[in-house]
């Protein structure tokens, strides 16, 4: 969910994607609003929007409780728990895509109900939860590409990493770190340096592959490789956000996890309209 108060309105809602669409209208269920108004009094601690997410706060940064069912329909509703593995993790302040306000992620598992079209879908996994405030201006043109990606396994080991390519250079298929973290055997450690290197579907543009590779500020090598197992593209505002599910292989063994391959819409064009990348 996204609230912009000096608007007046929220924007947000929730998805499903699996293999059989890449396209939103497609998907098994897409349930998503760009300008709902706020509600009349509302606050984070425990709110209802109108496309009918649901957040509750049991304890502070670390358990809520999250559901979803818009208005009396019950083609898609969800009951879920979050509770944080570790605090929240503060983005390195500066670093891109938050230059001019404030974000924190954090791993923690997901448990409960979900029901799809009368099937329950029983939910144990790790997950991600994130929170940005602060200026969000609308980025045009060919700037602002970036990707998101995360992942945890059985072992206890988690990661998380912004990337992005170079600002001259929106077409490049090698990343590197903006702002990330590593968790292994129990210790939190930022992300010092990644390399990230895409493989593509030819047809979507989507990723077939990610590699990331590089160290922690311990000095901890990292290196985990992700599989696409399905994808979709999600349109917001002027990007196009190509949310990918992964299998990846990483230390301890194998995880889950997403990416979040954010492109303008111009950028994105170009590369599915084959412009090469500058050298």
């Amino acid at each position: 969910m996204q609230a912009r108060p000096n608007l007046g309105t929220s924007a947000g809602g929730a998805f499903v994607y699996d293999t059989s669409a890449f396209e939103s209208w497609s998907l098994p269920y897409f349930g998503w609003s760009y300008y709902d108004r706020l509600p009349e009094t509302w606050d984070f601690d425990d709110v209802t929007f109108r496309n009918g997410v649901r957040v509750k706060m049991l304890e502070a940064g670390m358990r809520y409780q999250l559901g979803y069912q818009f208005r009396d329909q019950k083609d898609f509703t969800a009951d879920l728990l979050f509770e944080g593995l570790t605090p929240p993790v503060p983005h390195l302040q500066g670093a891109p895509p938050f230059t001019g306000s404030s974000h924190y992620d954090q791993h923690g598992r997901v448990t409960g109900t979900l029901s799809l079209r009368g099937e329950a879908i029983e939910v144990d996994c790790v997950s991600v939860r994130d929170r940005s405030w602060g200026r969000r201006p609308e980025l045009l043109g060919r700037i602002g590409r970036l990707s998101y990606a995360f992942g945890a396994n059985d072992a206890g080991e988690a990661f998380l990493a912004f990337c992005a390519p170079p600002a001259d250079n929106h077409l490049l298929e090698v990343e590197t770190l903006t702002s990330g973290y590593l968790l292994r055997d129990g210790s939190l450690r930022r992300l010092a340096s990644v390399q990230r290197n895409n493989v593509r579907d030819r047809v979507t543009g989507g990723v077939e592959r990610i590699e990331l590779v590089g160290e922690d500020t311990d000095g901890r090598r990292f290196r985990a490789v992700g599989q696409r197992r399905s994808a979709m593209a999600l349109p917001t505002g002027a990007h196009v956000t190509i949310n990918t599910f992964l299998e990846w292989e990483m230390t301890g063994g194998t995880g889950w996890g997403e990416d979040q391959d954010v492109w303008p819409f111009a950028s994105f064009a170009d590369r599915l309209h084959g412009k090469p990348a500058t050298s």
